[in-house]
């Protein structure tokens, strides 16, 4: 899943419904690449952090790709860097988007 431009108050619906769309569609993995996201607020960060907590309730994982300085600062403060798994690694691994889906 590749967001673009801010992940706000105002633009929260497009990534919960990607994200629930995703859980309901069977994908185990989830890698969020925000490397093109500018700017993340705290709503945004308590979306990802809901969908997050799905997954893991499913056996599933969710990881964020790409964060910029201010993002990760923003999981640093926050603690959710211990929560959350922040993949450094290569683009390959969400090369496909939305990861790998159940069973494949």
């Amino acid at each position: 899943m590749h967001p673009v431009g801010d992940i706000d108050y105002s633009s929260l619906d497009p990534l919960r419904e990607a994200l629930l769309d995703a859980r309901v569609a069977g994908v185990r993995d989830i890698v969020v690449d925000l490397a093109q996201v500018s700017f993340l607020d705290s709503q945004g960060l308590a979306v990802i952090l809901f969908a997050h907590q799905r997954q893991r309730s499913a056996g599933g994982r969710l990881a964020l790709r790409n964060l910029n300085e201010d993002a990760y600062r923003l999981l640093h403060v926050t603690n959710l860097t211990s929560v959350i798994e922040v993949d450094h690694g290569g683009a390959t691994a969400a090369a496909s988007g939305l990861a790998t889906r159940r069973g494949a």
